[in-house]
């Protein structure tokens, strides 16, 4: 069974009184490149996946398109997840199969153990006085050590990495986000496709609790 791993930091910053949050715009979509490197049943894997998402916090409901290569074997699974009605649903090869949503909708803001590390100006582009500036945070989940970066224009994600032990496993991923735009442009990605409207919900669907953001780890079926 191929796992299509799929991590998204969801960023901007907030005000809490005098404590700053760094959380992410209720309405977003992007392209992700993923690599991510672990250990299943004492086997190194090595997987590479393409995700084309829409985040929609407003209405509790995520939207993918994953594909991608698990030790060189090729996939193509499509996502919907609906948090109001508890319910994933996974597109592959024209079938579709819906399972029981355990978890909520994902956490949207680094945790506040996260430090904020540095920021860099990037210049060169259209206009003589456009310019990019990134930031870059760190922090520990458990066994795990992220390193973070979010564009303080967009206030969206930009690159990440993990690294450390998941499961007494070694774990590592690294992340880059682009083409990110703010809101949802079609709002039909969101429309249930007509092979699922017959779909039976079967078996539970659970997001590990390492990652952080909207998470894809893997096919829910295993």
């Amino acid at each position: 069974m191929y796992n299509s791993a799929f991590i998204l930091v969801l960023l901007f910053f907030s005000v809490r009184g005098d404590i700053y949050q760094v959380c992410s715009r209720r309405q977003w979509e992007g392209i992700q490149y993923v690599v991510t490197g672990t250990v299943e049943a004492g086997v190194p894997t090595m997987i590479q996946s393409t995700i084309q998402f829409s985040f929609d916090a407003n209405n509790s409901r995520i939207a993918a398109s994953t594909s991608g290569f698990q030790d060189g074997h090729q996939f193509q699974r499509d996502f919907l997840f609906l948090y109001e009605q508890k319910t994933v649903y996974v597109i592959e090869d024209g079938n579709c199969h819906a399972e029981h949503l355990v978890n909520d909708f994902p956490p949207h803001c680094l945790p506040r153990n996260f430090t904020w590390e540095w920021a860099r100006t990037w210049y060169g582009f259209e206009l003589p006085d456009d310019e990019l500036i990134i930031f870059g945070y760190t922090g520990d989940v458990g066994d795990l050590h992220y390193k973070v970066q979010m564009s303080g224009e967009l206030m969206t994600p930009a690159l990440q990495q993990i690294f450390g032990n998941y499961n007494n496993e070694p774990f590592f991923q690294t992340s880059e986000v682009v083409n990110t735009t703010r809101g949802i442009k079609n709002p039909d990605v969101f429309t249930l496709p007509s092979s699922c409207e017959s779909a039976k919900v079967e078996g539970t669907y659970e997001t590990p609790k390492y990652l952080l953001g909207a998470t894809f780890p893997r096919d829910p079926s295993v």
